[in-house]
């Protein structure tokens, strides 16, 4: 569970404790609450991205594990890379629970998100006798478990309390994501 006060809502309530009078002057310059966290996920995930781009390239599309790993561990590796914060995973983790900004990015797919896209058209691809809608809605649950599980990972590691080998989390969260797809209906 993300820490109290860490939402995508935190800029509203802050503003005020900051001594900001203008409470829309973030409204004003990313346009919107979506825009605001585009441009926050944009500027933290340019790394993670890459990362995914590059297993993307050398990715045998055939095999389930291997498209679902490509998802998962760039982001498990952001972990321990020194430009991240130490809270980067707890973001998105509060964000893809948030029912409009979900709606928001299905109608509208970010650029940025073309890996994750091409990943799971090939999910979708490899398990034809599912319904695309199913493979969909089962997407979407993985993404709504596997990030907070990898903010709580995170928060471990770097608070020193005896997380597990991210490894491990990483085989276990693919392992979860691939019973989750591929589970008879």
């Amino acid at each position: 569970m993300p820490p109290e006060g860490s939402g995508p809502c935190l800029c509203a309530r802050s503003a005020g404790e900051a001594g900001q009078k203008n409470n829309s002057a973030a409204q004003y310059h990313f346009g919107s609450k979506l825009g605001l966290v585009n441009a926050i996920l944009d500027a933290r995930s340019a790394s993670v991205q890459q990362r995914r781009k590059e297993l993307v390239a050398s990715l045998d599309e055939s095999d389930l594990r291997a498209v679902v790993t490509a998802e998962i561990a760039p982001l498990a590796e952001s972990i321990s890379d020194p430009g991240h914060s130490r809270f980067y995973l707890r973001f998105p983790a509060t964000a893809v629970n948030d029912p409009a900004l979900r709606a928001a990015w299905s109608q509208d797919p970010r650029p940025q998100q073309a890996e994750v896209r091409r990943l799971h058209r090939n999910v979708a691809a490899l398990l034809p006798d599912i319904p695309r809608r199913v493979v969909q809605r089962r997407l979407e649950w993985a993404a709504r478990v596997t990030l907070p599980l990898l903010a709580e990972h995170e928060e471990l590691r770097h608070s020193g309390k005896g997380a597990a080998d991210t490894a491990l989390v990483v085989r276990e969260l693919v392992d979860m994501q691939v019973a989750l797809l591929s589970c008879p209906i």
